[in-house]
C-alpha cells in the first residue's frame, strides 16, 4: 500500500510539472499627475510669475526671497532664491555653472535652453540634466543682466532614480518652462 501511494505521489508530481511557468508582467510606477493650471504669483521680492496651482509656496525662515515651490503629490521641491546682482553678475553666473558641474559626474547629458523676453528684460538659461543618478534633473536661472538674479533647482525627496521619476520630471519641467516664460520683474 505504501509503494502504491508513493508511486502515485511521484507520478502526480511529474505530471503536474508539465505546464510552462507563468512570467510576471513588468511593474511600472503608477503616478497620478496633478491638474495642470497656473495662477499669477508675486511677493515683495520684485518679480512675478505663473505658479502651478498644484504646488504650494514654502518660505524660508531666513529670507522671504528664498522659498520652495512644493509639489505634495509628487514629493518634489523646486528650491528658489532671489539674489540682487550689485555689480557681480559674472560671479553669480559662474557660481551657477559650478553648481551645475557638480552633477556632471552623475549625468549622461546636459541640455541647455536659452530664453529671452526683451520686452520684459527677462533672460534665462535652463539646464535639463539627464542621468539615472543625477541629484537634480533641472536647474535654471533668470536675470535682467543688471540688477536681479533668480535661480531654481528641482529636487525629489527620494533617492535619485530619474528613470522611475521621468513622468514627474517631465511634468515639473513643463511647469518651470511656464514659470520662466511668464516671469516679469517689477
Amino acid at each position: 500500500m505504501i509503494k502504491k501511494t508513493l508511486f502515485l505521489v511521484i507520478i502526480t508530481t511529474f505530471l503536474g510539472c508539465k505546464d510552462e511557468p507563468l512570467l510576471k508582467p513588468y511593474g511600472f510606477l503608477r503616478l497620478d499627475l496633478p491638474q495642470v493650471g497656473y495662477e499669477k504669483w508675486s511677493d515683495n521680492c520684485g518679480f512675478s510669475f505663473h505658479k502651478p496651482i498644484s504646488a504650494k509656496i514654502e518660505y524660508s525662515k531666513i529670507d522671504s526671497c528664498f522659498f520652495n515651490i512644493f509639489y505634495p503629490s509628487l514629493n518634489a521641491k523646486v528650491h528658489c532664491s532671489y539674489i540682487p546682482v550689485n555689480g557681480h553678475l559674472k560671479e553669480i553666473i559662474d557660481q551657477e555653472y559650478k553648481l551645475r558641474e557638480k552633477h556632471n559626474q552623475f549625468s549622461t547629458r546636459v541640455r541647455e535652453r536659452v530664453y529671452h523676453d526683451n520686452l520684459n528684460n527677462v533672460h534665462a538659461l535652463l539646464f535639463y540634466i539627464s542621468g539615472t543618478q543625477a541629484a537634480t534633473p533641472l536647474q535654471f536661472f533668470i536675470t535682467d543682466s543688471t540688477k536681479h538674479f533668480f535661480r531654481g533647482t528641482l529636487y525629489f525627496n527620494t533617492s535619485p532614480n530619474n528613470d522611475s521619476l521621468a513622468t514627474a520630471i517631465d511634468f515639473i519641467r513643463a511647469d518651470m518652462d511656464t514659470l520662466v516664460e511668464s516671469f516679469v520683474w517689477k
